[in-house]
C-alpha cells in the first residue's frame, strides 16, 4: 500500500533528520553495523538506528501537545526513510557539490558539530587573564548628555544650535552625528558640570555644556563576567576549529595552482 504523509507535514518535519541527513553524508558508516534490534530500516545499503527514531520522536513530543501512540513511531520512521531517499538522491545528482546552499548547510553543520562541547567550562582564573590581557575587549562605548549653544563671536550672544542633541545619554558614535568629529572629541575630554568652549569651528564658536557622562572608566571585570565568559568560549571554539582543519589539511591530497588577478 502506498505510504501517505501530508505535504506540509512532510515539511513540517523535514528538520527533524536534518542534522542525522546531514551526518550520514559527511561521515561513512561504520563498518561495524549495530545489533539488528537497534536497527529500524536500511535504505541500499544504509541504516536508520532506532536511536535516530527515538531522537525524531523527541522532537515530535516538543511540538505536539497530544500523547504520542504507535502510528507517530510509524511516522517518524517513514519521515526519515524520505529524507534519507532524497539524500541519497541529492548525493547521487551530485548537489553537496554543485548547490551552493546545499554546501553550505553542510559545512555549517561540520562546524556546529567541532565546537559543539570544545574547551570545556573555564576556571575563574582562565576568565581573569583573559580580561587582564584584553580589557579594552569589554569597555563600553561612552556616552554623554550634553547642550550646544553657539554665537558667531567669542563674545556673541549665545544661542542653541539648530543640530543640538536631544537631551539624552548618546554614544559617542551618535554624538558625533549631532555634533562633528571636532566638537565631539573636545566634549569627550570635559568633566560633568563643565562648559567647553569657546571653541571655533567653520567660522562659529561653540559651547559644549557637559551634563552627564557613563563608561568612561577602565572596566571592571566583576560587570563583564558573562561577556569575559562568552568570548572565551568563541576563543575555545575558534581554536578547536583550527586544530580540525589542520588533522584535515594534514591527511588531504592538496594541489592548488596560481590563478590569474582580475
Amino acid at each position: 500500500m502506498m505510504r501517505k504523509i501530508p505535504t506540509m507535514a512532510f515539511l513540517a518535519g523535514a528538520g527533524i533528520g536534518a542534522v542525522i541527513a546531514v551526518g550520514a553524508l559527511l561521515w561513512p558508516t561504520d563498518t561495524t553495523l549495530p545489533p539488528e534490534s537497534e536497527i529500524a530500516a536500511r535504505i541500499n545499503g544504509r541504516i536508520i538506528p532506532v536511536a535516530d527514531v527515538e531522537m525524531a520522536l523527541e522532537a515530535m513530543a516538543s511540538d505536539s501537545r497530544d500523547a504520542l501512540d504507535a502510528s507517530d513511531t510509524a511516522r517518524a520512521l517513514e519521515r526519515l526513510i524520505d529524507e534519507e531517499l532524497l539524500l541519497q538522491r541529492g548525493v547521487d545528482l551530485g548537489l553537496p557539490f554543485n548547490a551552493p546552499e546545499v554546501r553550505r548547510a553542510i559545512v555549517l553543520a561540520m562546524i556546529d558539530t567541532i565546537v559543539a562541547n570544545a574547551g570545556g567550562e573555564p576556571e575563574e582564573a582562565q576568565l581573569r587573564d583573559l580580561f587582564e590581557a584584553e580589557p579594552e575587549l569589554f569597555a563600553a562605548e561612552p556616552s554623554l548628555r550634553v547642550s550646544w549653544h553657539m554665537a558667531p563671536s567669542a563674545d556673541g550672544t549665545l544661542h542653541v544650535a539648530t543640530a543640538a542633541p536631544p537631551n539624552v545619554l548618546l554614544r559617542i558614535t551618535d554624538l558625533r552625528v549631532y555634533l562633528g568629529t571636532a566638537l565631539t572629541r573636545h566634549a569627550i575630554n570635559g568633566e560633568v558640570g563643565e562648559v567647553v568652549g569657546p571653541v571655533e569651528v567653520g567660522g562659529q564658536f561653540h559651547w559644549i555644556s557637559i551634563h552627564e557622562k557613563q563608561n568612561f572608566g577602565e572596566p571592571r571585570y566583576a560587570d563583564n563576567v558573562e561577556r569575559v565568559t562568552a568570548l572565551w568560549h568563541e576563543r575555545q571554539q575558534e581554536a578547536a576549529l583550527e586544530d580540525y582543519l589542520a588533522q584535515l589539511r594534514n591527511r588531504a591530497e592538496i594541489e592548488t595552482q596560481a590563478v590569474a588577478t582580475p
